[in-house]
């Protein structure tokens, strides 16, 4: 629907999925493009768990893209098909999991990992079984915290239509400390990476 109604919550698909930011807005699905798309369950189209699923808190990432985009949502979002959600954060703090996601190390590894999974137009098929692959290790707190703190501003950037790009460099950064990355390994994943290898280094994660 185009119209927002009193039970009706926002839906949207794949395409309208970014790194910290979602829109309801231009949205195709099934043949229809909707200027602002809603969707109501007064006549149960939607499973009851479907439903739940939509109007708990979750981290939302899209399911063809070429890099990895998640953005974590605690409003009710209806999602099409092909978008996939996490709603048991493992313990992690959901802003700071949608971090690391969005890194650039996790879609290196997807690529690494899942190189014969790839669609054509250099497309990555992320599913349940790949998202349920992805490698995460312990986040000490502080970590967590700041990571956390990067990903609220950047979501709330992005909300607005703002460049994120500073703090997307600040978490890359963080996430290769956290896996433990050397100098070498962060050039072979990024090779327009601007630290010298004595800058990089000298990142501590306290």
């Amino acid at each position: 629907s185009n119209k927002e109604k009193k039970v009706s919550i926002p839906f949207t698909v794949s395409g309208n999925i970014d790194r910290y930011k979602w829109t309801n807005e231009s949205v195709r699905y099934m043949g229809e493009r909707y200027a602002t798309a809603f969707i109501n369950n007064s006549s149960k189209i939607v499973a009851d768990s479907k439903w739940s699923f939509w109007t708990c808190p979750r981290i939302v990432i899209a399911g063809m893209t070429k890099v990895i985009e998640a953005v974590y949502v605690e409003n009710p979002l209806g999602m099409g098909v092909g978008i996939y959600g996490i709603y048991d954060f493992k313990g992690y703090d959901p802003f700071c999991l949608t971090a690391i996601l969005n890194s650039k190390y996790l879609t290196y590894y997807f690529l690494i990992k899942f190189k014969d999974k790839h669609l054509a137009g250099g497309y990555l098929a992320i599913n349940k079984s790949t998202i349920e692959e992805f490698p995460l290790v312990n986040v000490p707190r502080p970590i967590q915290k700041k990571l956390a703190e990067l990903s609220k501003k950047a979501h709330k950037l992005s909300a607005d239509n703002k460049s994120i790009e500073h703090l997307e460099k600040e978490i890359d950064n963080l996430v290769y400390k956290l896996y433990e990355l050397t100098y070498d390994e962060v050039k072979v994943i990024d090779p327009a990476f601007s630290l010298s290898k004595k800058e990089y280094e000298a990142i501590k994660l306290e």
